[in-house]
């Protein structure tokens, strides 16, 4: 009888240890997918991050090398201070309307901020060929397929992450309820 006793009490034990050992499993196993939920979102928003970075950093590009166009203009006595004025306006508005990740979802937004570049583009490279310079319209070529590639590169992986928080939305919000989980506007709508 005491054997029986001690045969239940080891089979107890072994039910506990193996009901301990399966909440455990359990356990790492949703840690374990949420600590991935969470890798993936923070590598997405990084990536996203660092891609709005180059597209402000090609705009940036884009004034600067206006400047320094109008700038090597006025230095060749080409500019008169009526038309040195009105380019620094046209500079000066052009920074103001300038899209930000907000505004982008806004096509109007971004395409009166690309036409406006590109009319003091144009109006520059008329001027400087008459100038023994580089060529505005090769120099804002290139700085324009840059913009276009970090464009689509942005819009690729805001795509991504947007798709990321429809699926995981409810996890990650019961995981850290202090992060945003709101769509990323893009550049070009896909319907």
């Amino acid at each position: 009888m005491k054997h029986l006793s001690l045969i239940g009490l080891v089979a107890l034990a072994a039910l506990t240890c193996a009901c301990s050992t399966s909440n455990s499993v359990n356990e790492h196993t949703r840690f374990s997918k949420a600590d991935s939920l969470t890798d993936a979102y923070l590598v997405l928003s990084d990536s996203l991050l660092q891609s709005w970075n180059r597209i402000v950093g090609t705009e940036m590009d884009k004034s600067r090398t206006l400047q320094e166009f109008i700038h090597d203009l006025d230095h060749a006595n080409l500019l008169t201070e009526e038309l040195r004025e009105s380019f620094q306006v046209r500079i000066d508005q052009l920074d103001k309307i300038r899209f930000t990740q907000k505004t982008i979802d806004d096509q109007q937004t971004v395409q009166d901020y690309d036409l406006a570049l590109q009319s003091i583009v144009n109006d520059v490279a008329q001027l400087s060929k008459s100038a023994s310079g580089p060529d505005a319209r090769a120099m804002f070529k290139y700085l324009q397929e840059n913009s276009l590639v970090n464009r689509l590169s942005y819009d690729s992986l805001a795509h991504t992450f947007n798709e990321f928080i429809r699926e995981n939305r409810n996890v990650l919000k019961d995981l850290d309820t202090s992060t945003e989980l709101d769509m990323k506007p893009v550049f070009v709508k896909i319907k």
